[in-house]
């Protein structure tokens, strides 16, 4: 009789909640390869994660910020505070009709979660609003249509008649704040990297904006950061006009004209949750709130286990 127990005692005897207690303090990069022990440990680290993305995105102490400046403004332009809009797709629905995962092979819903990207705005600061310092477009008709809060951030884009191309350095980072300010106590650098902005790319846009109503809908152009794609800014073109006196009196036929731009950065996409710097630096911070699963998701993971049973191997 106890040896037909011992026999029963294995571990997969073990409920859910359990799993979770001991797979919780793991960071989601190693998490990540326990996914492929067996289909119980995969729906485990799935749902795991899934509801990590959750949490984190109801972290008000923790915002995005970015640095978005020509290589000479390094040390001049401000860095902007990004509102988080939301993340398509990601929801508590975690099966049937409408949630993320469906239609999609159980094998595959673990890299379904790769593919969201999260939406933000980057939005200009009251004392910036005030200074007026590089945050209104030129045109007239353009502040018109804007509303004080939905002022967007700018940055001169010029080329001369010798250039092919400008380039904005770019840098975007998750960082904690003080609770109802913004000043910093910690931050996670996302991605630092370089976008060329080439002139046929700025004429066609410009022509584009000129033809569009200002949005920032899913069918804009991205302009990607980094070659991993996970962070991408979604610009907004306009020309700036140019006065007569600025104007060289001889220009040769074979030249390109001086050309200046002002670039309203409407938004940014950003896969934080698959950016392998970001994953790693989360692992030392260990922040709390993002590391467990919370106590009203254990019922959750144990009840899908009860209604749907798994198969320990592979």
């Amino acid at each position: 009789m106890a040896s037909s127990k011992t026999s029963q005692l294995h571990l997969y005897a073990l409920p859910n909640e359990v799993f979770v207690h001991i797979l919780s303090p793991f960071s989601t990069r190693d998490l990540l390869p326990l996914a492929t022990i067996s289909h119980r440990f995969h729906a485990l680290v799935l749902r795991i994660i899934h509801y990590r993305l959750l949490i984190a995105a109801a972290l008000k102490e923790y915002k995005l910020i970015l640095e978005c400046f020509h290589p000479s403004s390094k040390l001049t332009e401000p860095h902007v505070f990004c509102k988080y809009l939301g993340t398509d797709g990601l929801s508590d629905r975690y099966e049937g009709k409408g949630s993320l995962y469906e239609d999609v092979d159980t094998a595959k819903r673990l890299g379904r979660l790769t593919s969201l990207y999260s939406r933000f705005r980057p939005e200009v600061a009251i004392e910036q609003r005030a200074s007026g310092a590089r945050v209104t477009p030129s045109s007239d008709l353009r502040e018109g249509e804007l509303g004080q809060e939905d002022t967007p951030v700018t940055r001169p884009v010029n080329l001369e008649d010798f250039e092919n191309f400008s380039q904005l350095c770019v840098v975007v980072s998750v960082v904690k704040v003080v609770p109802g300010t913004n000043l910093l106590l910690s931050a996670i650098e996302v991605v630092d990297g370089v976008v060329r902005l080439f002139r046929d790319w700025l004429r066609d846009q410009e022509q584009r904006s000129s033809s569009d109503t200002p949005s920032c809908s899913s069918d804009d152009p991205i302009l990607w950061v980094d070659a991993g794609q996970n962070v991408g800014l979604k610009l907004r073109v306009r020309q700036k006009e140019i006065s007569d006196q600025q104007f060289p009196i001889l220009v040769h036929r074979d030249e390109m004209p001086p050309v200046n731009y002002e670039v309203d950065i409407e938004g940014l996409d950003a896969d934080i949750a698959a950016t392998p710097r970001a994953r790693a630096d989360a692992d030392n911070y260990r922040l709390q709130n993002c590391v467990s699963v919370p106590h009203g998701c254990y019922w959750l993971l144990n009840s899908h286990s009860r209604n749907n049973k798994t198969t320990p191997g592979l």
